[in-house]
């Protein structure tokens, strides 16, 4: 080996074993405002160099550069000469195959459960040299939903009814993380078959007979709901038990899934 080869590889080790952190992206891109939070959470929020226009939390989200919304802005993008692109496997394959074409550097996540969002974490904090950190934090979290589980251990779940949409009326099905939220508060979903998110009609619903209904803030309003003829024949509409939920911590797989877990779980002693 050459002087300057051993030189090299001196260099080289030195950045591995002395500053570690120069192994790992400095300049990362969020393309889900899930993601943003997760970065965020594991104090990756100085090396976040760009997110979309949804990103809003926390608020130091608000400020970074701008990427695009439903569909990434690709020029942009390449202007913020990022090291690592993080995307949501499923709702952007389109913008996947896109920005893998010009060489970029993506890797995706695609959680599912409540589990698969911590594995998310951890994995994100693999890739970017904060191991400990999302260890730390998916500890936390994992803490409190034990603490939740053993308050409603041996209890009979009640039924929940989630709206997704109002008119026509969508609902979430057994197959997606929303459905793990539910069940690990305490909850039994209400719709035990359909796809990930099921229209239903009024006579289904009826059969059904939640026990709760659990409406995102802004879908609709309390005094649409309670003059809605058809809703106010539903027993938990008639004797208020309506879950009014921030559609951020409950429709964002982050970090934050377990704050909705708990809001629901409250309801339940309710």
């Amino acid at each position: 080996m050459s002087n300057a080869s051993r030189i090299t590889l001196l260099a080289l080790l030195f950045i591995l074993i002395v500053s570690p952190a120069f192994a790992f992206p400095q300049r990362i891109i969020s393309t889900m405002p899930s993601i943003t939070e997760t970065l965020f959470a594991l104090g990756l929020g100085d090396r976040v160099v760009g997110v979309t226009t949804n990103c809003d939390y926390p608020p130091e989200a608000k400020k970074k550069e701008k990427v695009g919304q439903m569909v990434m802005n690709l020029e942009k993008i390449v202007s913020l000469k990022p090291d690592l692109i993080i995307m949501l496997q499923d709702a952007q394959q389109y913008d996947i195959w896109r920005l893998k074409g010009r060489g970029l550097p993506v890797v995706t996540i695609n959680p599912h459960s409540v589990s698969d969002v911590m594995d998310s974490i951890k994995y994100i904090g693999s890739i970017t040299g904060v191991t400990y950190e999302a260890q730390s934090l998916v500890n936390r979290l994992n803490y409190r939903l034990d603490r939740i589980g053993y308050l409603t251990k041996g209890r009979v779940p009640k039924s929940a009814f989630v709206m997704v949409g109002y008119r026509p009326l969508v609902t979430t099905g057994k197959s997606t993380f929303v459905n793990d939220i539910i069940t690990r508060a305490g909850f039994q979903n209400s719709m035990q078959g359909g796809g990930e998110y099921p229209q239903v009609n009024f006579e289904e619903l009826y059969r059904m007979n939640p026990d709760i209904v659990i409406i995102p803030v802004g879908l609709v309003s309390s005094y649409e709901v309670i003059n809605d003829a058809k809703l106010s024949r539903l027993t938990a509409v008639t004797s208020g038990k309506i879950l009014w939920i921030d559609p951020d911590i409950f429709f964002r797989p982050g970090p934050r899934i377990v704050d909705a877990v708990e809001e629901i779980s409250g309801f339940l002693f309710q």
